[in-house]
Order: C-alpha cells, then sequence, then structure tokens
C-alpha cells in the first residue's frame, strides 16, 4: 500500500487520475489530511462509501508509532518515534511564547559524523521517506492537539534533527512542499521553515537558485583546519567552497540571512583570534551568527565554553557589525537539544 504523504499535490492529480477520480478529489483529500489531520480515508464524510474503500485499498495515512515522551523543566518536549522498520528517530516540540516550534529529523543517524554530535556518533542506517518526516509533525500536532487548538499551532519547522537533511534532500524537498499544504491555519510558508546543513555544496549548488526556505550552515570553525579536526566533512566540501556557494545565495536571494550555527568549544573555537578569523571570513556575506552552547552527552570528547567566554566572543563579533546571538538551548535535561538526538537502536 502507498504512502500518500509522499505524493507532492501534482503527483496526486496523476494519481487520481488512474483511479479515475475528479481532479477536485485532490483538494479535497489534501484538506482532510493536511488541514484536518485525520488518521483514516474513512473520517472524510464528503466521500462517499465506494470513494473511501477505494482510498483505504490504494493508501495509508501514515504516523510513525510514539516509543517515548520526555518532558523538559522548561516545556520542551522530545519524542521516540518508532518507525515501520522498528528503528527509531527523535523529534522535539519546543513551545515558546509567540511560536510553537518542530525539530525534525531527516535521517536515521548520520552519515557526516561531527566530532561534537551525539547522532553521528551513533552512525547512519537510512534516509527518512516523506511520509516519516511529514509524520512526525503530524504526531506531535495529533499528541498537542494543534488541529483544533489554535494556541497549540505549529508556527515553524527546522530541519535540524538527526541527520544531514541535504544527503536526503529529494525526499525533504517533499516534504517541505507538502507542510505547505494545511491552508492558512495549518500550513507553513517557506519563511518559517529551515533548514539546516553541514555544507554539501554539491547539493546547495543545485538547490539555492529555487530555495524557498531559510537557510542555516553548521559553520562551528573559522578555517578549514580547525573545521575539519571537528567536522570531517569539510575534507569534502571545503570552507572556501563553501562561503562560495553562501555569497551566491546572497545575490540570488538579497532579502534574506544565512544563519551560520557556531558551536564554541573550550580551547577549539572560542578564542579571540577565532572570533577575528570568523569575522575576516564572513566579509561580504549576508548573514547572522548564532552562538551555541555545547551540550554533553554521554562519549563526548569536549567541554562547552564557558558563560564568559561565549559572551566576549559574541561581543568581538558585534563590535565588527555582525549581527550575532546566543542560542540558549532547550531540552538539554532530557538530551533534547542540539546535537544531543540519538536512536535507541
Amino acid at each position: 500500500m502507498k504512502g500518500i504523504l509522499n505524493f507532492t499535490q501534482e503527483q496526486l492529480v496523476s494519481q487520481f487520475n488512474n483511479l479515475k477520480f475528479a481532479k477536485f478529489r485532490v483538494q479535497q483529500v489534501i484538506d482532510w489530511i493536511y488541514s484536518k489531520g485525520v488518521t483514516s480515508f474513512t473520517q472524510m464524510t464528503n466521500f462517499n462509501g465506494q470513494t473511501q474503500g477505494t482510498l483505504s485499498n490504494s493508501y495509508c495515512i501514515y504516523r510513525p508509532q510514539i516509543s517515548a515522551i520526555k518532558k523538559s523543566i522548561d516545556g520542551t518536549i522530545k519524542f521516540l518515534l518508532k518507525l515501520d522498520d522498528s528503528l527509531t528517530i527523535e523529534s522535539v516540540f519546543i513551545p515558546e511564547d509567540h511560536r510553537n516550534t518542530i525539530c525534525l529529523s531527516t535521517q536515521v543517524g548520520c552519515a557526516v559524523g561531527c566530532k561534537f554530535c551525539n547522532t553521528g556518533y551513533n552512525g547512519f542506517k537510512r534516509n527518512l521517506k516523506p511520509e516519516e518526516i511529514i509524520g512526525q509533525v503530524f504526531v506531535i500536532k495529533d499528541y498537542v492537539d494543534s488541529w483544533k487548538d489554535r494556541t497549540k499551532r505549529i508556527s515553524n519547522v527546522v530541519f535540524m534533527g538527526m541527520g544531514e537533511p541535504l544527503y536526503n534532500w529529494n525526499n525533504v524537498n517533499i516534504a517541505m512542499q507538502n507542510l505547505k499544504l494545511g491552508g492558512e491555519i495549518q500550513g507553513l510558508s517557506p519563511k518559517r521553515i529551515t533548514l539546516s546543513t553541514s555544507g554539501i555544496v554539491s547539493v546547495l549548488e543545485k538547490i539555492i537558485p529555487t530555495l524557498e526556505c531559510n537557510l542555516a550552515i553548521s559553520l562551528h570553525a573559522p578555517n578549514s583546519a580547525t573545521r575539519s579536526s571537528i567536522m570531517p566533512i569539510n575534507n569534502l566540501y571545503n570552507l572556501e567552497n563553501l562561503l562560495t556557494i553562501c555569497k551566491a545565495y546572497n545575490r540570488l536571494h538579497p532579502n534574506k540571512l544565512i544563519t551560520f550555527e557556531y558551536i564554541l568549544l573550550n580551547g577549539i573555537n572560542d578564542n579571540t583570534g577565532m572570533a577575528k578569523q570568523l569575522i575576516k571570513i564572513l566579509h561580504g556575506v549576508k548573514c547572522k551568527v548564532n552562538l551555541i552552547q555545547f551540550n554533553s552527552w554521554k562519549g563526548d570528547k569536549f567541554v562547552g565554553s564557558d558563560e564568559q567566554k561565549i559572551q566576549n566572543f559574541r561581543k568581538i563579533l558585534v563590535s565588527s557589525g555582525i549581527n550575532a546571538t546566543i542560542r540558549h538551548s532547550r531540552g538539554r535535561d532530557i538530551m533534547a537539544a542540539c546535537g544531543q538526538l540519538q536512536s535507541s537502536n
């Protein structure tokens, strides 16, 4: 049976044409699934029994199973989700005063292998299908009842969970397209979606001309030697080429900022010299910098920079005119913060 969430709206038109359904049925099904959150075709009350049966025999509306839930003292909720092949992923719901964000995974594990990241430490198993990406959103919306309670509406989605999104770009792209289908209340505009990547230049150069969502780059070092020591991906796609593609993005999207993510590691990338190098390489790049505290995990080999070092690093960047903020991690007590997600398998 085919997962209906794996198809774009355009693909569903072709699918339904093969079933001899009128074209308007596509929008009706989309409304039920993406606006109302139904889990079964029998809940689609404007369809007769025969149509419901045909849909039920042809497609499923996928939801991963919730294996465990952990709640942080700061309100963050982490979900351990079980997929059909019994592999697991983690997703995070981050409620705030004026927005609710979901952090999505795109792979089971991660092949990039950043030394400071728990996900990469545990290796890579496979890519997620579009329905497994969208299903994370739907499961969390079910849990917090955001389909009906507008105060719990999901306002933002960040592809910052397990995996490297650009190593699974085709499926991630379908998921992003489909997450816009929920209309004004449930749908997400591109400006509310952020794609975070370690910098897969070969994919970036292909997609940036038409990339609608926000772009975040995991940078974490201002020179190739340091970056390669903590991010092996830099040996494949070096810093110089990455910054070249970032400048190309600026030219193509002059009204958008690139967000550079920078985890501060004590004695590695947090001194004054590193801050000045960062200023130099970001010259001419329209961007902002998110400075992130290192979030520890079992087996890690790093020490995070203390608060004073982080503040000093920021002051140096700001004094040069760079928009730099300190991102305080959410859900650290439940291992839900940046770099802490993992699979239990």
